[in-house]
């Protein structure tokens, strides 16, 4: 990785060329895009090997998780997130006393987070969608944290399509 990474940054110095949106071909063959914001990617010509255009309220696709009445346009951002990498980790009591819609500041929970299985990145918030099309996170990792005062706010149609935890 840190010679891809290397031999990227020699070619930008060498041809002198700016971030903004280009393709770059390796000497190993493979091409890399270069994005406006600093980001890069393999270069696919396709980021989604699922038709998202077709997609209809309530046709969720297998591999997201099932049983939940949402509207086509949160089935297609949860698509892009998912092939991109990112996931879910739902909220989970960490006291007894701890369940949804307990608002007893005495209870504990561990938090929900979003995390990236592809770059092993880390956000608290939704990612956010960049012009390119790349989702960004926050970088905060709040993995193995936990915080008192009554139940998180229930999940939204998004973070339940995405995870595949208990919470």
């Amino acid at each position: 990785m840190r010679k891809i990474l290397l031999g990227l940054l020699c070619c930008m110095l060498y041809y002198n060329i700016s971030a903004q949106d280009q393709i770059i071909k390796l000497p190993s063959g493979k091409k890399v895009v270069l994005y406006s914001d600093k980001t890069w990617d393999y270069f696919k010509t396709s980021r989604v090997s699922y038709d998202i255009s077709k997609i209809k309220d309530n046709e969720i696709p297998s591999f997201l998780n099932q049983g939940i009445i949402v509207k086509a346009s949160i089935i297609k951002e949860a698509i892009l997130l998912y092939y991109q990498g990112w996931r879910y980790q739902m909220p989970i009591p960490k006291s007894r006393q701890a369940c949804w819609g307990n608002c007893d500041g005495r209870t504990t929970w561990w938090y929900g987070y979003w995390y990236n299985i592809k770059n092993n990145s880390f956000s608290r918030s939704k990612p956010k969608q960049r012009a390119n099309g790349l989702y960004i996170g926050d970088d905060q990792n709040q993995k193995g944290y936990y915080r008192k005062g009554g139940s998180p706010s229930k999940p939204t149609k998004l973070h339940l399509l995405l995870s595949f935890s208990d919470g």
